[in-house]
């Protein structure tokens, strides 16, 4: 972990601060690269993964934007609560959305606070990218005095204008096989650029995406079932409606933990009997097949018994 100073805090749009922040002592930061998050360590016990939205050539501090969000878990509200000068713990960046750097040209698609990840990219990527922020309106639009020529606003559109608009966009880039596109965003929002894509016949490999949580699992796979952590030598009932790391909790056994709703990776587990059922958004389709691990903070088991190494 690395101590940070918050330098400054900067008001972008309605309900939007970024965060400048700085090393606490002498170290020289790890490197950053565009699509990257960090974990910081927030009062009460909170962890929360942010993106960085830095320029390109910042290397000695990170940058990152919170939404305040109306139905916080306490991250949100805690972000906003902080002052200048106050200290953090944060994790080095990791980068699960990265840059294709097979790519030509690059559509970056964001949706509201989705933009954090994307702006970096943006900065990074030049004229080789293209930037479409939808946003609830322009005073909700964070950047919105410096995203550029190469970026456009759609501010205020419903969600059948929304689908129209991506629609138009991703069939102008359509044919072009050098062209990839990027989204990040409100899952609504993120469907609706899945299905601009499959209607324009674009394969699925050219689309990276980062998202603030995991599908929701179905009734079907959410019965009963037995939990054992190997090397703590411990076993208990999994109720109905009750995720795997709250058991787990209670029963004494540490399962670090950020999201908790299957993006971030925190809680990556290893699988050493029964089969899991997946419900992340955080391993790739090769992964979760695999079935030797799992994300016990929303993934559950598909029979009567799973035994983790834990």
């Amino acid at each position: 972990m690395i101590e940070m100073m918050i330098r400054s805090i900067r008001i972008e749009a309605e309900g939007v601060r970024s965060f400048e922040l700085v090393p606490a002592g002498r170290e020289s930061l790890p490197p950053w690269s565009p699509g990257a998050h960090i974990q910081v360590c927030l009062p009460a016990g909170l962890q929360r993964a942010y993106s960085l939205c830095n320029h390109s050539g910042e290397d000695q501090l990170y940058r990152i934007a919170v939404k305040l969000e109306a139905n916080s878990r306490g991250g949100s509200q805690a972000m906003h609560r902080l002052q200048v000068g106050e200290r953090l713990r944060i994790g080095a960046p990791t980068n699960l959305f990265e840059i294709d750097a097979s790519a030509s040209h690059h559509v970056l698609l964001a949706g509201g606070i989705g933009i954090t990840p994307l702006y970096a990219m943006r900065n990074a990527l030049g004229t080789a990218a293209e930037l479409h922020y939808f946003a609830r309106s322009a005073a909700h639009a964070a950047w919105a005095d410096r995203l550029g020529e190469s970026a456009t606003l759609h501010a205020g559109l419903d969600g059948t204008q929304t689908a129209a608009a991506l629609a138009m966009i991703v069939r102008t880039h359509a044919g072009d096989a050098g062209t990839s596109f990027y989204t990040c965003g409100p899952a609504p929002f993120m469907a609706a650029v899945e299905t601009a894509l499959a209607a324009a016949g674009v394969p699925a490999q050219r689309l990276r995406s980062e998202r603030f949580s995991a599908t929701p699992g179905t009734a079907a796979s959410d019965g009963t079932f037995t939990i054992a952590f190997a090397r703590s030598g411990v076993e208990a009932e999994v109720p109905a409606g009750i995720p795997i790391i709250q058991v787990a909790r209670a029963c004494g056994v540490d399962i670090p933990t950020s999201c908790e709703q299957g993006v971030c990776g925190a809680c990556l587990s290893e699988v050493l009997e029964g089969t899991p059922t997946h419900h992340d958004a955080y391993l790739n389709e090769a992964e979760q097949a695999g079935g030797k691990l799992m994300l016990p903070c929303v993934s559950r088991c598909a029979g009567k018994r799973l035994v983790l190494d834990r």
